[in-house]
């Protein structure tokens, strides 16, 4: 199956900061640690049901950045200068211009003063979504939905009629989406089984778009039509993607 322009990415940089005082003629200086979340996840038409491929937490040593005073005279001379820092460090490409303006904005503030630390916590989430699709995984052999359970694992709650519900792919165990998120930012393993969430390496022929999936079950129900009634006639799989 062909996954472009099914494919979309939501991605959320959180910068926090704290000033302290240090032994240094440096106009200012960054400690900078970065944690960064990456999620993939194929869900539905509707967005309430998802399947969760991969979750995967990285965090980075702390990254010393130090800025002259000549390159804090001007918000474009400090962009100038700390984007060019920041390229040659190990922080992410794609975090880089979320952080750049909150870097220039500590840095020209405590500028003011030399002998100050600026002290930097990034985290970043990076949500990758297979739209429109639905895992062949989820449904048995005769093209029906297996069905899920009633409630969530973690908080014991109902599966409400508009809940965003999501299945961890290793282990097809689901839950309330904000439930499981926020577990596995503590942990990386499934609550139910304690299987680990690292990754699950998506096979494209396990994943199917919805008017693909119509279409297969149509072939598959004619097929056992065809096989009661003594036909021979087959019909053809038709691919729906140019």
């Amino acid at each position: 199956m062909d996954l472009d322009g099914i494919i979309s990415t939501k991605q959320t940089v959180n910068y926090e900061s704290k000033t302290r005082a240090v032994d240094s003629n440096t106009a200012v200086s960054f400690s900078i640690r970065v944690r960064e979340v990456e999620l993939r996840f194929v869900r539905d038409g509707s967005f309430l049901r998802e399947n969760l491929l991969k979750h995967r937490t990285i965090a980075s040593p702390v990254i010393g950045l130090e800025i002259p005073p000549c390159f804090l005279a001007g918000e474009e001379i400090c962009r100038g200068y700390v984007a060019k820092a920041l390229s040659k460090t190990i922080i992410p490409t794609w975090i880089q211009p979320f952080i750049l303006p909150q870097i220039c904005k500590d840095a020209i503030t405590e500028g003011k003063r030399s002998g100050f630390m600026v002290e930097a916590q990034v985290g970043a989430v990076k949500q990758t979504y297979i739209n429109n699709c639905i895992d062949v995984n989820d449904y048995n052999s005769e093209g029906r939905k297996i069905p899920t359970e009633p409630d969530c694992p973690i908080c014991l709650q109902d599966f409400g009629p508009r809940s965003i519900i999501t299945k961890l792919r290793c282990c097809d165990y689901n839950f309330h989406r904000d439930c499981i998120l926020t577990w596995l930012g503590h942990k990386p393993s499934c609550p139910t089984c304690r299987d680990d969430i690292c990754g699950v390496s998506l096979n494209p022929r396990h994943v199917i778009n919805q008017m693909e999936l119509q279409y297969e079950l149509k072939r598959v129900s004619f097929e056992k039509r065809s096989k009661t009634l003594g036909w021979t006639k087959r019909v053809s799989r038709i691919s729906l993607n140019p």
